[in-house]
């Protein structure tokens, strides 16, 4: 399987372009045969006051287009919106060819800049199939994790807008959870400035040993790399983690 990472510098407030750059993001992840592509978390608007005027629901412009494209790319694409439904909510949404496949919303909203005020939380996990769905600062919840993988997640999907000084943390979490499930994860963070934070990039793609298979810097790029879901099975089978932890009733 084939991945890439938008490591974006969102434009704050400007869905028109950011979802252009997106497009753009997009064709040139189709042209490198990419299966897959993970955009930062609110990557259309970045995290701004008036948040809730630019959410969308589902049936709004912008699922709309990544709909379109998916299907003329042959592409899966992930990444989060600022979601407009019974409330409002921050969604990750997993477009592919055949449509609007799955969605989550976050579940663990950042207290110390104070999400709640703009965010009700989500009640529910995100998985479909092998893919489980964490945003941000879901990644400091290891029981979320595990829950994903216990119901058949081999790879964590993370977008996030995680910014200075806490790049060792976002470094080690990756890595963390990575280890601790025996799966890939796929990390991608946005790059640039909000006008209050720094934002440091370094996406990356872990596979389940914890080893780093790509990591970007603090540009605004495409990572693309490949990765071999064979090697969740035999890390999981020789090293049977996992297989441990169900036999020990918590």
């Amino acid at each position: 399987m084939i991945v890439s990472l938008a490591q974006m510098d969102i434009v704050q407030g400007d869905k028109e372009k950011n979802l252009q750059k997106g497009i753009d993001f997009i064709e040139e992840a189709a042209k490198r045969g990419s299966d897959l592509i993970v955009f930062p978390e609110l990557w259309t608007t970045g995290y701004i006051r008036n948040i809730k005027e630019l959410a969308e629901s589902f049936d709004g412009e912008t699922i709309d287009v990544l709909i379109k494209k998916a299907k003329e790319k042959n592409i899966k694409i992930f990444g989060t919106i600022a979601e407009k439904a019974d409330d409002y909510y921050n969604t990750m949404h997993f477009i592919s060819p055949e449509g609007l496949e799955a969605f989550y919303r976050k579940i663990h909203l950042f207290s110390v800049m104070k999400e709640d005020r703009f965010f009700a939380p989500g009640n529910k996990i995100g998985i479909k199939g092998n893919i489980g769905m964490l945003i941000c600062y879901d990644l400091r919840f290891p029981e979320l994790s595990r829950k994903l993988v216990m119901n058949g997640a081999e790879i964590l999907i993370v977008s996030a807008e995680w910014p200075y000084p806490r790049i060792e943390h976002w470094r080690t979490l990756l890595r963390a959870r990575a280890i601790d499930n025996q799966s890939y994860v796929i990390g991608c963070n946005r790059v640039g400035n909000d006008g209050k934070l720094e934002y440091f990039g370094h996406s990356s793609v872990i596979d389940p040993w914890g080893k780093t298979v790509i990591e970007g810097e603090t540009d605004e790029t495409l990572l693309t790399c490949e990765i071999d879901l064979s090697l969740v099975k035999e890390v999981r089978e020789n090293f049977p983690i996992l297989k441990d932890f169900q036999r020990v009733k918590i």
